[in-house]
């Protein structure tokens, strides 16, 4: 069988059978364009939602504890340990970054509950009435949380003003701050700053206000154009100015004073030229659910769609709990207006382009702990570069091609933080020490609880894998007890293949994942440079299931393993 046959073959089998080749690349950014609900706790390969993911790229799904027709049923929540598996397992099936998020405004729009094991969040109402340090505190928690649980994006905080007590929706809930716009501002800054911290995309909601409503949009048509107020949109002035929001969330209101036509998610006068345009945010906008009775009583999913998108909506929302829509239906309805000139090619880029920027905002959150790293280090490390490499450099940076997995065999992290610390070698370190007295070190450290400590700049060059130290990214991960066990976390492995997806997406010429047991294998390539002949040694880290789940994690990023011998 040809190379030609067999890529062929694969393609007809992973893609679409109404996808002819040159629709790949739209389909595929317009797929980028949906969040998706989905009914089940877990997911294998066979699961519908691990066949959409696969199949069309999604941009993200949103995830529920509870089923909407059927209370007592579980949705995709059960506990912080399933929740934990679950978004791993979708990360892995996801062919790139996945957009993972949940309504988890605090209060009643929770959808982490203390009765599932998860911290409690207090609603907005209730934190505004704290100090800001007291709010400050929730709000670590909450982001912590989020993070530990693999979710990366929160649906809030909302940003409605709380006009209006007989609201039912917003006020009743509690879920506003306040009436006056400079506290919402106040209190939304600070859950969004935590999140940020965490490496939680924070969500402001509902565009342009509705917390002066009297419906409920997920029952049915809402209009507020009798009780909306232009000062509604001062927190996302005030926001926007403060460069500190990457996604808004529409609302299905209908204001005439806005727009006589559209409500406004399928507004282009409330989206374009309103919040673009006058309000002069360039992030991602996303649909509230597009299931909403407001919406689905008055117009067709292909109105909808298209008006969405047209409007300037960069994310389609679809929770599948009010109701439920095929994924491919829905990319193939979009791909069709695109053909049929109703949706413009240039429109859907705009969203991809706005979308993939959002994405790559979702590096790992990295604290610094620079190791010591001054002239004299950097001197050593020239002359290791030297006598090693046969290299005389005037700098110590590298062009990043491999990225190397270690296990520091000390359990501690000070310990093992203060081995690297030092200039020179550590005395009981006669396995290398002939090699050079330049001390060993590593980019970066993941404690067990996934913490991710940056040691020293990426880009210089750190002794920590023989012969291709020129070339490589060392990441040490706290464990491997006494060199031996295999006892690295799963926290270390979703860390690690956060770092991992990171540094590829920052570093494109990296080509290579290896552990560092693997690292003779490299000696085949031409990244290997040590001329001492008489230098290697045997080493068992970070072990074969670690790199097997942090590979299975990275797998779409096609990152080679070491050669195998006689290929």
């Amino acid at each position: 069988m040809t190379l030609f046959t067999t890529t062929l073959l694969i393609l007809l089998m992973v893609l679409p059978l109404s996808a002819a080749p040159n629709d790949i690349p739209l389909k595929q950014k317009i797929a980028a364009m949906f969040v998706i609900g989905f009914d089940t706790d877990s997911i294998t390969k066979a699961s519908g939602i691990a066949h959409d993911l696969q199949h069309y790229a999604l941009g993200g799904v949103i995830l529920f504890d509870r089923d909407f027709h059927e209370s007592n049923r579980t949705k995709n929540i059960l506990n912080p340990s399933q929740l934990r598996r679950l978004t791993q397992q979708l990360q892995r099936i996801a062919p790139r970054t996945l957009l993972i998020g949940v309504d988890q405004e605090g209060g009643k729009v929770a959808r982490l509950k203390p009765d599932y094991g998860f911290e409690a969040t207090p609603s907005a109402a209730a934190v505004a009435a704290m100090t800001q340090q007291d709010a400050k505190t929730y709000y670590d928690v909450l982001a912590k949380t989020l993070h530990d649980s693999g979710i990366n994006c929160n649906f809030a905080p909302v940003v409605d003003l709380a006009r209006n007590p007989k609201n039912k929706v917003i006020y009743a809930l509690e879920r506003s701050f306040g009436k006056d716009p400079d506290t919402v501002v106040r209190y939304a800054g600070i859950l969004i700053d935590a999140q940020k911290k965490a490496g939680v995309i924070s969500v402001l909601k509902h565009f342009p206000g509705h917390g002066s409503s009297l419906g409920d949009s997920h029952k049915g048509f809402v209009d507020v154009t009798q009780t909306w107020h232009p000062i509604e949109l001062e927190p996302y002035k005030k926001l926007i100015q403060s460069g500190n929001v990457n996604m808004i969330m529409t609302a299905h209101v209908y204001n005439a004073a806005l727009d006589k036509q559209y409500p406004a998610t399928l507004s282009y006068k409330t989206n374009t030229e309103l919040l673009r345009h006058q309000l002069h945010y360039d992030g991602v906008i996303i649909s509230d659910d597009l299931q909403m009775r407001a919406i689905t009583k008055h117009y067709s999913l292909k109105e909808t769609l298209t008006l969405a998108i047209n409007a300037g909506v960069d994310m389609l929302l679809f929770g599948n709990q009010l109701a439920h829509n095929d994924v491919g239906t829905l990319i193939n309805m979009v791909y069709k207006q695109v053909q049929a000139g109703h949706i413009s090619i240039a429109r859907i880029n705009t969203s991809y382009q706005r979308i993939q920027k959002l994405l790559s905002t979702l590096t790992p959150p990295i604290i610094d702990k620079p190791i010591r790293f001054g002239a004299r280090r950097i001197a050593m490390t020239k002359a290791y570069i030297a006598q090693h490499y046969d290299l005389n450099v005037s700098t110590v940076m590298i062009d990043p091609k491999v990225i190397v997995l270690h296990w520091t065999a000390v359990m501690d992290i000070d310990e093992a933080f203060e081995r690297l610390n030092g200039e020179t070698l550590f005395s009981d370190r006669n396995d290398i020490a002939h090699a050079g007295a330049l001390n060993v070190s590593a980019h970066f450290m993941v404690d067990r609880d996934g913490t991710i400590y940056r040691l020293m700049p990426e880009t210089w060059m750190a002794r920590h894998v023989i012969g291709l130290n020129y070339s490589s990214i060392g990441i040490e991960n706290i464990g491997g007890e006494n060199n031996t066990k295999e006892d690295l976390t799963p926290a270390q492995v979703q860390a690690n293949i956060a770092l991992v997806r990171y540094l590829k997406r920052k570093y494109p010429n990296i080509t290579y994942l290896i552990g560092h047991h693997e690292y003779r294998a490299m000696e085949s390539t031409p990244l290997w440079l040590e001329q001492d002949a008489g230098y290697r040694t045997i080493k068992k880290d970070p072990g074969q299931r670690f790199m097997s789940e942090v590979r299975a994690g990275v797998a779409a990023l096609k990152l080679k393993q070491p050669p195998v011998e006689g290929n």
